[in-house]
């Protein structure tokens, strides 16, 4: 049963540092604004508000910032539920060139 527990569903991916999340976590974590996206598009941790409860807590550095892209669910819809949440997910890419580090 994967998929019992959402909020906790956090899978390596792709580039070194990159994961992917649920859609339904990445929806909280915007909304209680504790990611916050900047005029280049990118998202980057706001240290003022509190981190939705996650099971590896450093995954979102303050200072860092990371690209977000969509996932969509790849499994066909259910023709008896129709109306069952999809299962999309976001990946998240931290990026390498980060502005805030300090030379040294």
């Amino acid at each position: 049963m994967p998929d019992e527990n959402p909020y906790f569903d956090l899978r390596p991916a792709g580039a070194p540092g990159s994961f992917t999340l649920p859609a339904r976590k990445w929806r909280e974590i915007v909304f209680v604004r504790a990611m916050r996206q900047g005029a280049d598009g990118l998202w980057r941790r706001d240290p003022t508000r509190p981190m939705p409860p996650l099971r590896q807590p450093d995954l979102f550095p303050e200072g860092h910032r990371f690209r977000a892209e969509r996932l969509p669910d790849r499994r066909p819809q259910d023709p008896v539920h129709p109306r069952r949440r999809p299962r999309d997910r976001i990946l998240l890419t931290p990026l390498a060139d980060n502005p805030n580090r300090r030379p040294g």
